[in-house]
């Protein structure tokens, strides 16, 4: 038996190490742009980012799903995952290079840093979950890990730089640190399996992944279509101070998804966590570590957020504050979301997250303009409890559920 506690240990330890350097990115970045073009840049990442799990189909789902179960599929898969990737960069170069010039009327970033950064971000995400299903965990890490650093330490020295640093620096350079550490995991992936003995149609790939890339997209405009009402409807600098809560609270779900995604093979395959009692005893240290988390950001952020990012981000402490509730309620929704998942089980994702998203976009539609960004935040805090509430209602049932089987269109 595969002792899942000493992997997850591991593989939480070297992600861990890997989101410190993320978040000493994010505030270096956040330092060189200021309070009001930071804003407006990660609202415009959150689009791209939208676009690429439209392409990305679930297919890193699809292929934990798949080479869990038979990993003489890796070749047919890398091929296919291949011809995707092409085809999304076909796409984005035409759409940055062509259309842009002409019709653009919301992006400030270059082209190039907008084709850079898509094709990274879909790379990551196809690549890490052929490394996933590997359950070569340590190895993604020290590949981000290592290149976080480099670019960290390249941002410190433009921060130290008496010459001012221009935007198109900043994000051109961001957008390649993500295709860099695209391209390495695209080569650490394909590895010697000998003579293709399996291979998978189109349909059964892509039908895996599918309903769990929809329902990405609705989780993804669920938690980020507030900074576009509170860009309409309020300052710039508001507008960053709320971003950076936002990116603040992604880390209670980075953590979730270090242990959801170091769980997920398992669960599909090896059947890890077969019971509420044992789910629930792997997942208690992490829950309380959630909890601990929060009332640190609580107790500690009205001077640690202002010293970090600057005196701009003064507002920050009051707008999370709001949100804290609904962030650790999103950090354990994660969790159960796992074994969801692992139970091929989305259908009531999806309609959690659809009913959020709803919820969220009625609300801040009518009172955003009325009340601003505080009634953003508690708009959003209350739909992430509600969502969590709902989810958690359905959950001990997930472990009386038949394991899930896998049908693959075998050939050759």
């Amino acid at each position: 038996m595969v002792n899942i506690a000493t992997i997850l240990k591991h593989n939480m330890m070297g992600k861990l190490l890997n989101h410190l350097l993320v978040f000493g990115i994010n505030i270096f970045i956040v330092r060189l742009l200021g309070a009001s073009a930071s804003g407006a840049y990660f609202n415009e990442l959150y689009l791209i980012n939208f676009v690429v799990f439209i392409f990305s189909g679930g297919l890193d789902y699809a292929s934990i799903a798949l080479l869990s179960f038979e990993p003489a599929l890796l070749r047919n898969i890398q091929r296919m995952l291949l011809a995707v990737l092409i085809f999304f960069v076909m796409i984005l170069c035409v759409y940055a290079l062509l259309v842009l010039p002409n019709y653009n009327a919301y992006f400030q970033q270059p082209a190039i840093a907008i084709i850079l950064f898509g094709t990274g971000n879909l790379m990551l995400i196809f690549y890490q979950g052929i490394l996933s299903a590997q359950k070569k965990f340590n190895l993604q890490n020290v590949v981000l890990s290592a290149t976080n650093l480099l670019f960290l330490g390249y941002l410190l020295v433009c921060y130290q730089q008496q010459q001012p640093v221009t935007a198109s620096q900043v994000t051109i350079g961001y957008a390649a640190l993500f295709l860099i550490q695209g391209l390495i995991l695209y080569g650490l992936s394909h590895k010697e399996t000998g003579e293709l003995t399996a291979t998978v149609s189109w349909p059964a790939f892509i039908r895996p992944g599918i309903y769990i890339m929809i329902s990405s997209l609705v989780y993804f405009a669920f938690l980020r279509i507030d900074n576009f009402f509170v860009e309409k409807y309020t300052d710039p600098v508001t507008l960053g101070n709320y971003v950076q809560c936002g990116k603040t609270g992604q880390y209670f779900l980075y953590f979730s998804s270090m242990i959801s995604s170091t769980l997920l093979p398992f669960i599909a395959s090896e059947k890890i966590g077969s019971s509420y009692i044992e789910w629930k005893k792997l997942m208690k240290p992490y829950i309380l570590l959630i909890t601990l988390a929060a009332i640190c950001i609580a107790a500690s952020g009205k001077f640690i957020f202002p010293f970090l990012f600057g005196d701009d981000f003064k507002e920050m402490y009051k707008i999370m504050l709001i949100l804290l509730p609904g962030f650790v309620c999103l950090g354990i929704l994660t969790l159960l979301n796992a074994v969801y998942i692992g139970k091929g089980n989305i259908k009531r994702i999806f309609i959690g997250d659809l009913m959020g998203l709803c919820l969220v976009a009625s609300l801040d539609t009518w009172l955003i303009p009325l009340y601003g960004v505080y009634a953003a935040a508690i708009i959003s805090s209350i739909a992430y409890v509600a969502v969590f509430l709902f989810l958690l209602a359905g959950f001990k049932k997930q472990f009386t559920l038949p394991a899930r089987t896998n049908e693959i269109n075998y050939s050759g």
